[in-house]
Order: C-alpha cells, then structure tokens, then sequence
C-alpha cells in the first residue's frame, strides 16, 4: 500500500531445468506397486561463484565485426570466461534415489524429486522427473482402473457352460466359471462383442487401492466348421436346442434351389459386370443426329 499498491518483494532465483528419465514398469508393478533404487549423477557446486566480471553475469558478450567497407554488425556470442555468467568449480555427486510406484498409477505419470538436478550458479536447481512406461501384458489390456482380457470358447462352452483359470497380476488363482443357463453370444443385438465383466477386479485406484475397477472379459465362439457335424450330431441337436429350422413345401420342378457361398461384406456392391466411361460416351455418341444449316 505504502509502494503505490505495487506487489510484494522481489521475486526469488530462477528455477533450472528440470530432467526426465523413463522408466519402465509392468502392469504387475502398477497393480502391486513397487520401490526402485536408481543412482543419479548430479553436478554439485563447490564454494561459493562469482560474477563473471568479462560480461557482468550475463554469460554473453557482445562483438563488432566489419561485414563490409565502412560496415560493422554487432554479434552476441557466449562467454568464454564463464558458465552463465559465473565462474566456479563442481563435482559429480553420486545419489540413489528411491523411486516409489504407487498402487494405480498410469503410463505417463511422473515420480518427482524436487531440487535433485544439476545446482547452477544463481539459480534454483531443478527436478528429476521418472516419467512411468507402462509395458505392455500378454493378458490383459488396461484402460484407465479397469481391465480386458479377450476368451475365445468353444460353442458347446458357450451353451452349456464353462470355466477356467485366470492368474491376476498380483499372482492370484481366479476360477472364473458360468452360472447354471447362462449363454454367451457370439455378439450384442447392435453387433458390438459381448462382453460381461468380473466386479472389483480391475486395477486399483491411485491414493485410494482398496477401490479397484472390475475386469472385463470379451468373448468369442467359435463355431464347427463345414463338414464337423454328422447326420446324427446335428439331428441330436435339432431335437435339442430350440427353434429347429421348419420343413419348406415346395416343389423342385417349380423353385430354384440356391446354396450359400462363402463372401466377405468389404466386396458389398462391387458385383456385375464393370462399366467404363467409354461406354457410357459411345451410347451418347450414338443416339445423336448430326443437323447442318444451310444459308440460302
């Protein structure tokens, strides 16, 4: 109030550059968590620096060069007296730091050590940063707290019921197994994959491990091919499953019989004959009538 309602005091030293490393974990060591001991190298002044008085403390001097005849260009070049405008002395330090992976934490997040990079004259040092590099799992695929993992069943599973053995990441033996009736589909009515999911036993969630996502499991069936079935194996399942196919009347010498082929819906609306532009441009051609005027 008294400084004419300028701010405060002056404003503190420069931070330095801060320096990332990666580092590469598992989805295992994020589900668990994990402590990593890594050793830096960090430059560490000795004694206190001094102003560099070739450039006064700017870490650059400025030189007159003669471009041309009666011409000169100011040039600004680095010191060579000092480093930023100081001179003095360093030495490596050796640290090890504990890196501590967090329960739930996600590729890209950052592990900060404030203050841990190399000291600089006049400045406040700046951060070592462990950038996290999430490795990808044969199993399971990660989004966010939840996890995906894809089964392929056969189609008697699919119908009549199956299980099997999962080990979760954090070495657990989970049986994951149908209830009495329940039918996986080979998709959703809106053609997306069918998917169910196991609650609570996704990732947990970063500050707070005891809420975890669910895993999700996407399936698929596989069904017999051409020629599996025999008469009697798809006679035993007409009478089984429901909705067998109804006999048709109609008789042969009157209908055409049509079998079914096997196609791809990428080559929808690339059947018939191909039509080039020359076609098109000689039936023009042809249904024209060359009309001449005569001036009399």
């Amino acid at each position: 109030f008294f400084n004419g309602g300028r701010g405060g005091g002056p404003s503190g030293p420069k931070k330095g550059e801060s320096i990332n490393h990666p580092l590469k974990v598992s989805l295992a060591d994020l589900y668990k968590g994990k402590t990593v001991k890594l050793a830096i190298n960090r430059s560490v002044i000795i004694g206190k620096p001094t102003m560099c008085t070739h450039c006064d403390g700017q870490g650059v001097v400025l030189e007159l060069r003669q471009i041309a005849l009666g011409m000169v260009q100011q040039v600004q070049r680095k010191c060579p007296h000092c480093t930023d405008g100081y001179i003095f002395k360093s030495k490596k330090d050796r640290k090890v730091l504990e890196v501590h992976v967090e329960k739930g934490m996600k590729n890209g997040e950052k592990v900060l050590f404030r203050g841990m990079a190399d000291e600089k004259p006049n400045m406040e040092p700046g951060d070592i940063n462990f950038i996290l590099q999430e490795k990808e799992h044969d199993l399971f695929k990660r989004k966010g707290a939840d996890l995906l993992i894809t089964k392929t069943l056969s189609l008697n599973e699919a119908l009549c019921g199956f299980e099997w053995t999962v080990t979760h990441l954090d070495g657990r033996e989970i049986v994951i197994k149908s209830r009495p009736g329940e039918v996986i589909k080979p998709e959703t009515f809106g053609g997306s994959p069918f998917v169910k999911t196991v609650s609570g036993e996704g990732m947990p969630s970063k500050g707070n491990p005891f809420v975890k996502g669910d895993l999700y499991v996407l399936f698929r069936v596989e069904f017999p091919e051409d020629g599996d079935l025999d008469e009697a194996t798809t006679a035993t399942l007409k009478k089984t499953l429901p909705d067998p196919a109804m006999s048709v009347d109609y008789d042969e010498e009157e209908v055409e019989i049509a079998h079914l082929d096997a196609a791809d819906v990428k080559n929808f609306g690339k059947g018939g004959a191909e039509v080039s532009n020359d076609a098109y441009d000689s039936d023009e051609d042809d249904g024209r009538q060359n009309v001449e005027c005569a001036q009399s």
